[in-house]
């Protein structure tokens, strides 16, 4: 198994850096580094859509959550689908029609105003550093489940990569590098369900077992509420995101944007469901593992055949990598372009740009280090933070930004902050009481973002004309 893992990954490896190398070939200025020139297709799009979202939270996370509770954290999936259609729909067609480099230029072209483009950039930068957190424990997870090591190594290996890819090919490499990375995806999926379905003796006698064993990993192990919560948190966060909405810069036209998420979905309808047959299936081989998150990599390296098995790790590994990539660019540039440029060194040249961007990657890549060796929760459970923190402080902005006239730069900071603080103030200190209560933190910090930006809208100076006419046509 460790040589023929490691002829997979090293010819894995030179084929990403010959991706990276040759988008770094063609990276001259701050847009081609940070939107490709805005020469994606919907194809190659979609499935970089889809690969961004598809993290170590899915392979080593959700696989671990259906393996500890079953069936019913598939209905979380309905969530994130919603929130793709609102941002096909009121949010993707008019931020790509704008035409920025990141979702800060939106946020300062739209409520003219310099401070939200810091406020915003910090937020990213300060949220994305908590998802990258979740990545590297993941690779840590990985290293300490396939390969005996200590989860710093893991966790080393995977900041060398990611610097190197990222440093790079900056959004053009990383595009055609995360369409790779989600067919790969999908076959380490694929290849290893008929072998783990021979080895339970078929879908009924695994259903039969997991139902003897605990009745809710084939009904319902978590209640309405907390479903709703933990839906409703993918799907402000999906809407709303930064790294995803990043993406849609790159992307040719408004046209190609919406048949990009389209293509998404339907790369997430079928790993999606490989990962739940997958998680499934190895709580019936191995019913009482020390850690839910090691089930993915157990998989691929006691389970599958070596071939299958190194296909497996390689799609885990390729989904962190193009996370922890897409996270890098977008928080890079809420530094580099969003604060650096606009209040640090104003007027710099695309080429210092460049250079500062890169330097940031690698700065951003190591602090999360520290962090996920403490390793506070399980995965799935800091990209769940991670989106609530998102949904909370943005979606509001964004969404009624691009389609209400009357929102304000003083309305939206109020919203920003307040629906950061109050969402944070509810997970760490009632977060315990939503299921008894059926308040879950996003719910709190998107209703506060609401409310304040409403509000404060209503008794503040309004947007100048020139900058609505713009986003209302």
């Amino acid at each position: 198994m460790w040589m023929t893992f490691l002829i997979v990954l090293v010819l894995y490896f030179a084929l990403m850096l010959a991706v990276n190398v040759w988008g770094f070939r063609r990276t001259h200025t701050e847009a081609d580094f940070l939107v490709a020139g805005r020469t994606i297709g919907p194809l190659v799009g979609g499935a970089v859509l889809a690969a961004t979202q598809m993290s170590a939270g899915t392979y080593v996370g959700t696989m671990g959550r259906h393996y500890l509770t079953g069936a019913s954290w598939y209905l979380i999936w309905l969530g994130m689908w919603l929130g793709w259609l609102v941002s096909a729909f009121f949010i993707a067609p008019k931020l790509r029609q704008f035409g920025a480099l990141t979702v800060p230029d939106y946020i300062a072209a739209r409520f003219n105003s310099d401070m939200l483009r810091v406020l915003t950039g910090g937020l990213i930068v300060v949220v994305y550093v908590i998802y990258l957190v979740a990545q590297f424990q993941a690779s840590g997870e990985i290293a300490q489940g396939a390969f005996g090591l200590h989860p710093l190594i893991g966790m080393i290996v995977i900041i060398a990569a990611t610097c190197i890819l990222s440093l790079l090919g900056g959004v053009l490499g990383s595009s055609y590098m995360q369409f790779i990375q989600a067919l790969i995806m999908v076959g380490g999926l694929v290849v290893g369900i008929p072998l783990l379905v021979s080895m339970v003796g078929g879908f009924p006698a695994a259903w039969r077992f997991l139902s003897d064993l605990d009745p809710r990993l084939t009904g319902m192990y978590y209640s309405w509420q907390q479903l709703l919560g933990f839906s409703l948190a993918f799907c402000f966060s999906i809407a709303s995101a930064p790294y995803e909405m990043t993406r849609f810069y790159s992307m040719r036209d408004v046209r190609t944007v919406k048949q990009a998420i389209a293509v998404c979905i339907f790369f997430q309808f079928l790993i999606g469901g490989a990962v739940l047959i997958c998680g499934m299936l190895m709580r019936v081989v191995f019913p009482n593992l020390t850690s839910a998150d090691q089930a993915s990599t157990i998989l691929a390296f006691q389970v599958l055949p070596p071939l299958a098995g190194s296909l497996l790790l390689l799609a885990m590994i390729s989904a962190i990598l193009s996370t922890c990539n897409s996270i890098l660019l977008v928080a890079g540039a809420g530094f580099a372009h969003d604060i650096y440029a606009r209040v640090i060194r104003p007027n710099s040249s695309d080429s210092h740009l460049i250079l500062v961007n890169r330097a940031t990657l690698v700065v951003l890549s190591v602090i999360p280090a520290f962090f996920a060796l403490q390793k506070y929760g399980d995965v799935q459970g800091t990209v769940i933070v991670k989106a609530k923190l998102v949904g909370s402080f943005f979606f509001i902005p964004i969404l009624l930004g691009l389609n209400w006239r009357g929102g304000t730069a003083a309305g939206a900071m109020a919203a920003m902050l307040g629906g950061f603080f109050s969402c944070l103030f509810w997970e760490l200190k009632y977060q315990q009481y939503s299921a008894t209560w059926g308040i879950d933190s996003v719910e709190v910090g998107v209703l506060t973002s609401l409310i304040l930006f409403v509000a404060v809208s209503k008794f503040t100076k309004p947007v100048p004309e020139e900058n609505l006419k713009v986003f209302f046509k």
